[in-house]
């Protein structure tokens, strides 16, 4: 694999960006048996993918690894051109690439900004953001574990809005990060488009499912002393404004009983 990769950039495709797409070609293909055939850079007629697999169910995937800046319209525009020739597509972005506001770690975070398009593949992905970083010792490339994000917006409401600068624009959000032991595909729909994802479990769900077990066993109502309770739990993790809005949530289910004035003070807190 390693005389297979140039170190030099050229003047449409970065160091970064090329060793990452060869690293990951190979990566997937040793943990994914349903893969029958592979392809760097494959034509689908208007671009080229940067990676390509077939599975033995047919379905088809093209992998985008993104390491510069690239518009939300020209992420729909390549997602939209693959799906129409029957292809899913799994982004994957370079974490400590231009295409991420600020870099991003497997880590829990408090306020790091995010990119318009860390923003919308956050949504197009059902609540997660997939990232790699590459780092470089010796002149032998390699590729970090590969790690998921759910983003959810901090409590105060003055950093929930767009900020922008002279040249770039970016959100404020917290982080909760969700480790990727499982690399085998997925192929599904989900907002319309047709994704190709790993077998993780989106942060929300989980806390949701967190959540019921704890009230269908400790109480019967949600009031203010429950909530302390909750905050104290599941704080650390999942932060208060994902503990508000997954309780919210749950009411409006009718999965859990809440106190009225309880639910009021939530909605005030967490709606903008």
């Amino acid at each position: 694999m390693q005389d297979m990769i140039s170190m030099k950039s050229t003047h449409s495709e970065s160091q970064s960006h090329k060793v990452m797409k060869y690293l990951l070609y190979d990566l997937l293909y040793k943990k994914n048996s349903s893969i029958t055939s592979r392809t760097l850079e494959k034509y689908f007629g208007n671009r080229f993918a940067d990676v390509y697999f077939k599975l033995n169910d047919g379905h088809e995937i093209v992998i985008e690894v993104q390491n510069s800046k690239i518009p939300v319209n020209e992420i729909i525009k390549r997602t939209k051109d693959y799906n129409e020739k029957g292809a899913h597509v799994l982004w994957i972005l370079h974490g400590e690439g231009k295409c991420a506001a600020s870099a991003k770690y497997p880590q829990d975070q408090k306020h790091p900004r995010i990119s318009p398009a860390e923003k919308f593949l956050h949504g197009m992905y059902g609540g997660r953001v997939y990232y790699i970083n590459m780092t470089l010792k010796h002149k032998t490339p390699s590729i970090s574990a590969f790690f998921a994000l759910y983003y959810s917006k901090p409590m105060k409401k003055n950093l929930r809005k767009k900020f922008k600068t002279r040249f770039d624009s970016y959100y404020i959000r917290d982080t909760h990060y969700v480790s990727l032991s499982n690399l085998k595909l997925l192929c599904t729909m989900f907002s319309g488009y047709k994704i190709a994802r790993f077998y993780d479990k989106n942060v929300k769900s989980v806390l949701k499912s967190r959540v019921t077990s704890y009230c269908q066993e400790q109480c019967k109502v949600i009031n203010k002393a429950v909530i302390i309770q909750i905050k104290k739990k599941f704080h650390k993790k999942f932060g208060e404004f994902l503990i508000f809005d997954v309780i919210l949530d749950l009411a409006k289910e009718k999965k859990v009983d809440i106190d009225t004035k309880v639910l009021k003070k939530i909605k005030k807190k967490i709606i903008s």
